[in-house]
């Protein structure tokens, strides 16, 4: 693995007519390939699907029902 003298991302691999070079994809840097069997290139294969996401409905947590007491002062019982 190689990184960008200029930027320091990380260089992948790219075809250019009959060579590979190594390209960054942030700034544009190209390298030799001083390996070429150390890198393999391919072709992207087809799109990334979409990610399901699934909702319940219906169910839903209900709130505590909040009650509020009043208390009253205890009694004294006199003698």
């Amino acid at each position: 693995m190689e990184f960008c003298p200029k930027c320091g991302t990380v260089l992948l691999p790219k075809k250019s007519g009959r060579s590979a070079r190594l390209v960054c994809q942030r700034c544009g840097y190209r390298g030799k390939l001083n390996r070429p069997t150390a890198y393999k290139i391919s072709k992207k294969g087809k799109e990334a699907r979409g990610i399901a996401v699934i909702e319940e409905k219906g169910k839903k947590k209900k709130k505590p029902i909040e009650r509020e007491y009043e208390l009253e002062p205890p009694e004294y019982e006199e003698d």
